[in-house]
């Protein structure tokens, strides 16, 4: 499976939403985790790294019992830029809700990784790219130059009716310096929520041709492929995305026939 729409899920609940024992993806997963205040919830990481990223509430982390970094706070994804933490193989973590709390959580398998680590608000590298009809705004949460073992973590937010990942672009081969494999795994939430977007996914040689209908809290995993994605009309769309790969270097492929646009 690909395409994976939203399930309600419980308060005080971790929703493993996609692995590799549902999709084709190797190295990373997928999991949401609603905790009501005063609530916590417990875990040991073992031959995984992970990044927890705050959707909304307010939230502690503990690691080997000890607190890392301060409080994440956010009122909304549409308000507030993302708080997230970082956690390497091998360690125990706890982490408490103050109020009703909504996080996403990804791992990818690893064997050293980097240290534990929180992520502030105003260290989120904000960038505005592409023009005009698919200009969108990217927040780049752990990057290339945090020392990760696989996983790259980041949010974008589509303005109504505009385009993202356009040019359409690709990360399925290992061929550098043009291009290096990495999975990748899309998570939306749409303002107002009843709206939705269009995701497409196509290979060169056109064996994957599809489009699909995406709507607020639905989870879309990308092996492989071309993946631009675009807005209705009326409603922000805003996609969480994680990849994860043996060299954590994101220089994605163009498709040749539509690189032209960039000079538009």
């Amino acid at each position: 499976m690909l395409f994976f729409p939203y399930q309600k899920y419980p308060d005080n609940w971790l929703y493993q939403v996609v692995d590799s024992s549902n999709s084709p993806l190797q190295m990373e997963s997928f999991s949401l985790l609603k905790l009501s205040p005063h609530t916590s919830y417990q875990g040991e990481l073992k031959g995984e790294e992970a990044v927890f990223v705050l959707l909304q509430g307010k939230v502690k982390m503990e690691v080997e019992g000890k607190t890392l970094g301060e409080i994440a706070q956010r009122k909304s994804i549409f308000e507030d830029k993302a708080s997230a933490f970082y956690l390497p193989p091998g360690v125990c973590y706890q982490i408490e809700a103050e109020e009703d709390s909504e996080l996403i959580l990804v791992r990818a398998k690893a064997e050293k990784g980097g240290s534990p680590a929180f992520f502030p608000p105003e260290i989120v590298k904000v960038k505005t790219t592409g023009k005009g009809t698919f200009e969108r705004e990217v927040h780049t949460i752990v990057g290339e130059d945090f020392p990760a073992e696989k996983l790259i973590v980041g949010e974008t937010f589509n303005k109504p009716g505009l385009w993202s990942s356009y040019p359409p672009h690709r990360h399925e081969k290992n061929r550098p310096p043009e291009e290096y494999f990495l999975e990748e795994i899309y998570h939306y939430r749409v303002e107002p929520e009843k709206g939705f977007g269009i995701q497409v996914l196509y290979t060169e040689d056109k064996e994957l041709e599809k489009a699909y209908l995406v709507e607020n809290g639905d989870t879309f995993v990308i092996p492989r492929g071309y993946h631009p994605v675009v807005a209705a009309p009326g409603y922000r769309l805003y996609y969480f995305w994680s990849l994860a790969g043996e060299v954590r270097i994101l220089n994605p492929y163009d498709d040749p026939h539509h690189s032209w646009t960039k000079n538009l």
